[in-house]
């Protein structure tokens, strides 16, 4: 079998290349001013400082007028602003001080595009959310009189996390008014950005408490006729079932799932079930939404706002206790769900309350 020609020029991958180079001097002209260490932090002096400092939001000012560089900055001005390297064995010296450094540059170099302004918290007075590296202000924006756009969290597709971490850095970046923007970089040193945000998905569909005492009364009389299977229950019926929520027909009557034979006894009897995925299919329920298997989609819910024959489920649900802790598989999660053109969320209980943290891809400048 013949390869098929490509029909189309793959995409160049960035090298960001280092040294002489890249920053030509020459021997007829001044030379270039090369950072200097200050014990800390690299430091440049005015007049460049003063432009990187107020065109490009590069460093924090010091009373003298110079500006103090993070490791990663360095690397940046050396990219995009003709900053030459401190000394030629720099880079070897600057990743024992620092071994993140080649993430945080490259993060850096990716957040910046579009004329987007990422400062390291380093930088920074402000009261930041725990675990955040950095924030950002549009390109738009007047970083000098207006609150940053966005609170900046950078981490490895290998590195494990914790979820309640993640929700209180996003609720933490909400209280301020910010939105929680995550760039995860992989081992080829590609970035994907993120934007954490909380939402109140609600649907149309009835509740049991939305039933008439009528339907209800038909449901219990279907569920004292129920034939128990290995897994769930099957409800024989006659007439129209009244309520979409729970089961599928099949073979003339009702089956139900494990879950959802659990919630039917739980709403019939009274009890409230202290199963965690029964405790949130009731607040999915309540909210007016129908729940179905998430399975072919690698969750454990697909979602729908309205009726199954009226609409496609617009969110995949993973209850926290099933979301994987690694970012690699949250990560596989998030693009498999907008693959098929619905938003992945994670349920979080917190607050005596279930929060839903949708996670969804996002450029710089793009969206």
């Amino acid at each position: 079998m013949v390869r098929q020609q490509r029909r189309y020029k793959p995409r160049v991958r960035t090298t960001r290349p280092i040294g002489p180079e890249v920053v030509r001097e020459l021997s007829n002209k001044k030379p270039f001013q090369r950072p200097s260490f200050d014990g800390e932090n690299w430091t440049l002096q005015p007049p460049l400082a003063t432009r990187l400092f107020e065109k490009s939001a590069i460093g924090r000012r010091n009373k003298d007028g110079s500006i103090s560089l993070t490791s990663a900055e360095v690397l940046y001005c050396h990219w995009h602003r003709s900053v030459p390297l401190p000394t030629l064995d720099w880079i070897e010296l600057e990743f024992e001080r620092n071994p993140h450094l080649l993430h945080e540059a490259v993060i850096l170099d990716i957040g910046r595009r579009g004329g987007e302004m990422v400062v390291p918290v380093e930088h920074l007075e402000d009261n930041i959310p725990f675990a955040s590296w950095g924030v950002r202000w549009g390109n738009s924006q007047n970083r000098f009189k207006e609150s940053c756009q966005a609170y900046v969290k950078m981490a490895s597709t290998n590195d494990e996390f914790s979820w309640d971490d993640i929700f209180e850095w996003c609720v933490q970046s909400h209280k301020n008014k910010a939105l929680a923007e995550l760039y995860v970089i992989d081992d080829e040193l590609h970035v994907t950005g993120y934007r954490v945000d909380l939402i109140q998905p609600e649907g149309s569909n009835k509740r049991w408490t939305d039933l008439s005492s009528k339907s209800r009364e038909y449901v219990e009389s279907c569920w004292n006729k129920r034939r128990v299977l290995e897994k769930g229950a099957y409800l024989p019926y006659e007439g129209k079932w009244p309520w979409h929520q729970i089961g599928f027909d099949h073979m003339s009557g009702r089956v139900l799932r494990d879950e959802e034979f659990e919630y039917l006894k739980s709403c019939i009897d009274g009890n409230a079930s202290s199963e965690p995925d029964i405790l949130l299919m009731d607040d999915l329920l309540g909210r007016g939404l129908l729940v179905r298997p998430g399975f072919k989609f690698g969750c454990k819910w697909r979602v729908y706002d309205a009726n199954l024959e009226e609409s496609h489920a617009p969110w995949l649900i993973q209850p926290v206790h099933h979301a994987s802790t690694s970012w690699e598989g949250a990560c596989l999660s998030i693009r498999l769900a907008e693959g098929v053109h619905k938003e992945w969320v994670c349920a979080i209980f917190s607050d005596n309350k279930w929060n839903y943290l949708r996670i969804k891809r996002w450029l710089p400048k793009r969206n």
